[in-house]
């Protein structure tokens, strides 16, 4: 009779919620590159992120200014809304000019806090974000939302899912995040506020290529902790993935066990040019 005392641990772990897609992942590789591409490219559809996607999805806006972009859109093979929010386009003056410091912006709970750069470029946003998506909702019988981003831009979907998953973005209260799909995002938050994420049930995908350096920023010992699930591509060439752990976003056997990390691996995801060198 098998001993009830080895077996409990095993009881006690988590069921698998989901597993990973690569054909979803490079889908959504496409339409968060595609926020890189100039408005005339995007609108056009002149682009080589749309021209690799099938006819089930088309672009709605585009927003831009200076130095922020992001784009909404409809994945008919899902029937559901997207937003691929810009990252920096200067990854080494980006990492120059990154600091540490939090916020606590959150009224019903304090103990979460979050990047308060990250925060401020999100508040920028949040309003257009919503207003495009609800633009959006009017053209198609969904509430269901696909969110994506590359980089910084992965840290505002981030916000965006979380405030949409706690029924705080007003306008979307009836919307439900179906899905958020990150490529090189650097730590949000706090652990209470991975801790939340996981808690809402947002369906996160977070790949990691190699040794990229931006997940790794803000630093851990200085308090900021990712969210899973982490999906580490543990090679140059992106023939291998790692599937890490649905309980903890730091987990040592995945990109954490690098000891070194480069911007040169920043700009290719699943093999495939995401910055504005691949439109």
């Amino acid at each position: 009779m098998p001993n009830l005392l080895v077996l409990l641990p095993l009881l006690l772990l988590p069921l698998t919620t989901h597993s990973y897609s690569e054909d979803e992942a490079i889908r959504n590789v496409h339409i968060a590159g595609m926020s890189y591409c100039s408005t005339d490219q995007i609108s056009s559809g002149d682009n080589n992120h749309y021209k690799s996607l099938d006819g089930s999805f088309s672009v709605g806006q585009v927003w831009s200014n200076s130095s922020l972009q992001f784009v909404t859109g409809y994945d008919g093979s899902e029937n559901a809304l997207t937003l691929a929010v810009r990252g920096s386009e200067d990854i080494d003056n980006w990492l120059d000019n990154l600091d540490i410091i939090k916020t606590s912006p959150y009224d019903d709970d304090s103990s979460v806090e979050v990047h308060k750069g990250f925060w401020e470029e999100y508040t920028t946003l949040r309003d257009d974000m919503i207003s495009y998506l609800l633009t959006e909702a009017g053209k198609h019988s969904t509430t269901k939302l696909k969110l994506t981003g590359h980089s910084s831009g992965a840290a505002n979907a981030m916000l965006l899912a979380y405030d949409v998953a706690r029924g705080q973005a007003i306008g979307l209260e009836d919307f439900q995040v179906s899905a958020l799909y990150t490529f090189g995002e650097p730590r949000v938050g706090n652990t209470a506020f991975a801790d939340s994420v996981i808690s809402l049930e947002i369906p996160h995908t977070r790949v990691v290529h190699y040794r990229d350096i931006v997940p790794h920023v803000p630093p851990h010992l200085m308090g900021f902790h990712h969210s899973p699930q982490e999906i580490w591509y543990d090679s140059e060439d992106s023939s291998h993935y790692v599937e890490c752990s649905e309980t903890d976003g730091e987990d040592s056997a995945c990109s954490k066990s690098e000891w070194y990390f480069t911007a040169s691996d920043h700009c290719t995801y699943i093999d495939l040019a995401i910055c504005s060198a691949g439109c």
